[in-house]
């Protein structure tokens, strides 16, 4: 049992989410830094888009790692039996 009364399990979506997002956010920001090194920064309006699309892929992670965590649930419940 966790400290704020969540199941450990419980706490694994949450914490692959947080860690996604690190990925998500140092990948962003190292495509900019790309562009910029190479001579060809992106304007505001190209990062904004870009955030934008990121942040739309991000959305549906919450429900996939749900799905996974039931997935996982019912694995180990079946090598219970």
């Amino acid at each position: 049992m966790s400290r704020n009364g969540g199941s450990e399990a419980g706490l694994a979506p949450c914490a692959a989410r947080v860690a996604t997002a690190e990925r998500l956010a140092r990948a962003i920001v190292l495509a900019f830094e790309a562009c910029d090194e190479s001579g060809v920064p992106l304007s505001q309006v190209q990062r904004i888009s870009v955030i934008e699309a990121a942040l739309l892929e991000f959305d549906g992670l919450d429900e996939d790692l749900r799905s996974q965590a039931s997935v996982g649930e019912l694995l180990r419940a079946l090598g219970r039996l």
